[in-house]
This record gives C-alpha cells, structure tokens and sequence, in this order.
C-alpha cells in the first residue's frame, strides 16, 4: 500500500459523517425515575401543606381560647410555623423545571439545582421544620403545666418524636437524593463528554 493510498483512507475516514444520536432516548430511564421522584415530591408537599393548614387551623383557634399567655404564644408560634412550613414548600417548588423543550443538558442541570434544594430542605430539617414546632409545643405544655411528671413526659415525647422525624430525613437524603443527584451528575458528564 503506497503513502498514497493510506493519504486516501485516511481523508476518506476524516469525512465520514458524524453519528447522530437523539440524546433524550439516552436518558430516558433517568427521565421516568425523575417523573416518579417529582410525583412523590408533590404527594409529599400537598400532604404537608394540608397538615400545614390543620395546624394554622386548630394552633389559631387554641390561641383564642386558651387563657394563658405562656400557652397563646406557644400556639401563636405553632401558627406562624405552619405559615412558614407552606412559604418554605412554595419557594423551592418554584425552582422545578417545567419547560421540557430545554435542550437536555440545560434540562438536566435546572432539574439538579431543584434537587439541589429540595435535599437543602432535609438536611436543614431542624431549623425550619422540627424547632419552630418544638418551641411551639414546650411553651403550650409549659404554660398548661399540670405536675413535673406530665411536663416531663410531654416534653419527652415531643423530643423523641422530633429526632424520629430527623433521623428519617437524614435517611431520605443519603438513599434517595444523593444517589439520584448523584445519577444526574453522571449523567451530565456523560452527555457533555459524548456532544463535545
């Protein structure tokens, strides 16, 4: 074979088109398991927006009825808590991508930050879900204060119930949002190492 003919092959091989791929149908059983995900994210929200509500409800109307004031400012804050409870679900909803004729990538990482965020939500459970609640209900039972045995088992169990609520969202984000995060970013090195 001559330098010539190796020249050939070679500029004939440069030439060949480019496979095209639709990059979507890579993608797609990362697409349903997100579609899934956003459904459970949104049975969870409505749940809890709807609890969020019973709480405004029923924590308001104690507050005009109870006559003491330790007790009406315990369940003042039960009020506002479920007030921020429904602000904080809103705000991070707001977040998810909606627009599907996003080119995938740009889909794929709108989709990231939203989960990005939703996690932020689990990991930072303490401070906006399980103390303002907390607060709320030690000042109710401290201002019906009945005998040091029944404050202390009150107050007891709305701890042991709070730490069951923490240590299921630290569950949630290491099993659920870090690998499926972490799927997405693998998923986005992929696409960006085969479309460049």
């Amino acid at each position: 074979m001559s330098d010539n003919d190796l020249n050939i092959i070679w500029q004939q091989s440069a030439n060949k088109e480019v496979v095209k791929f639709e990059p979507s149908e890579l993608l797609t059983d990362l697409n349903s398991q997100l579609i899934n995900f956003d459904k459970c994210l949104k049975k969870r929200d409505r749940r809890e927006i709807i609890a969020a509500a019973f709480v405004i409800l029923t924590f308001g109307t104690g507050a005009i009825f109870f006559t003491g004031i330790i007790s009406k400012i315990g369940l003042s804050i039960g009020v506002l808590y479920g007030i921020l409870v429904i602000f904080v679900l809103q705000n991070v909803k707001k977040h998810k991508p909606d627009n599907y004729s996003l080119p995938v990538k740009e889909y794929l990482v709108k989709h990231r930050d939203y989960l990005v965020r939703e996690r932020g939500l689990l990991r930072n459970v303490v401070y906006w879900y399980l103390l303002p609640p907390f607060i709320s209900e030690i000042l109710f039972f401290v201002g019906q204060y009945r005998s040091p045995a029944v404050l202390i088992i009150s107050i007891l169990f709305v701890f042991i119930v709070n730490a069951a609520i923490y240590f299921i969202n630290k569950v949630a984000v290491k099993k659920v949002f870090d690998p499926l995060i972490h799927q997405i970013d693998k998923a986005i090195d992929d696409f960006k190492t085969i479309t460049d």
